[in-house]
């Protein structure tokens, strides 16, 4: 099934405020596909969102063309998400990290095609959740801020301890939600 309808409800935020002390270098402007990889994630999230925000840095704000919501407190992808609720906060937001390249039309179907509104996020669980590519609904931001106003800033973490609806990926799927921080 191919679900390329935006829904009004749900929104999509690529994540792309990192510092990439890893790579040294900004991964949001890596080329996999013949455009950045913001300009990538942000097409591709647009097939399915209403409207699509970056989630970016300070820094970054002044050489973005594409809608952004700047994340002030640069404290990870927590916060990048929480920049997007509180901008937002009507929105379920779906996620996509910058350094998620392999990430495609196939993978995000599943996550809408599964997509439990009662549960506080869908996502794909590898070994362990994804947090990054995934639908966060609009409900699990009270808790979340909560979380995070007590100091924790893991979203994996957040949804371990939550009611979410996991999707278990097929090796080939598995592959395209490898994150290019993991080698």
């Amino acid at each position: 099934m191919d679900k390329k309808i935006p829904h009004p409800d749900l929104y999509g935020l690529v994540l792309i405020g990192g510092k990439s002390s890893r790579m040294g270098t900004d991964k949001s402007m890596l080329q996999y596909h013949k455009v950045t990889q913001r300009e990538y994630s942000y097409q591709l999230l647009s097939k399915y969102c209403s409207r699509v925000f970056l989630s970016c840095n300070p820094t970054q704000q002044d050489s973005l063309a594409l809608p952004h919501i700047v994340d002030t407190h640069c404290e990870g992808p927590m916060t990048g998400i929480l920049s997007a609720h509180e901008e937002y906060p009507q929105a379920s937001w779906l996620v996509l990290a910058c350094d998620m390249p392999y990430v495609d039309i196939d993978i995000l179907n599943q996550l809408l095609l599964h997509r439990d509104d009662s549960s506080i996020a869908t996502c794909f669980y590898k070994e362990r959740i994804e947090p990054l590519c995934a639908i966060w609904e609009a409900s699990c931001f009270p808790s979340f801020k909560k979380y995070h106003r007590s100091g924790n800033r893991s979203p994996r973490r957040f949804l371990e301890e939550n009611k979410i609806k996991a999707l278990f990926p097929t090796e080939s799927e598995k592959k395209k939600l490898r994150n290019i921080n993991e080698g």
